[in-house]
């Protein structure tokens, strides 16, 4: 077993900025492309989400609470949790924003709208 010296010069020798360079630039293609595609379909959602919340006539300051949803639930979805399980977890998340004061009613059809998922407000 490592003495707690060797453990730390380990510690400090792979948290080196070059090392720590060169592990990051090794990613770096697949982490752009990673972000290009969750952008590429983030985007449109939060643009549909702030056509519904001025429909809604919300509060500007409230704007990031809704869009927090609507990522939330975005992330869900991206994971590959569809259907049932997905209605189930919107729910759960609805509870959560509907406790953070924001109106059931918004949520819901942010939910459908945005994500074809159904919830009682």
């Amino acid at each position: 077993m490592k003495d707690d010296a060797r453990r730390i010069a380990a510690y400090i020798a792979k948290t080196t900025p070059t090392t720590v360079g060169l592990k990051v630039a090794a990613q770096l293609t697949n982490m752009k492309a990673g972000f290009l595609s969750a952008i590429t379909e983030l985007v449109p959602i939060e643009q549909q989400i702030q056509t519904i919340l001025n429909d809604e006539t919300v509060a500007t300051i409230q704007y990031p609470f809704y869009l927090n949803f609507g990522r939330e639930l975005w992330s869900k979805k991206n994971a590959g949790i569809d259907g049932g399980p997905l209605t189930a977890e919107a729910e759960v998340l609805e509870v959560k924003y509907k406790g953070q004061g924001l109106a059931g009613a918004v949520l819901a059809r942010i939910a459908l709208d945005c994500f074809n998922v159904v919830i009682a407000p």
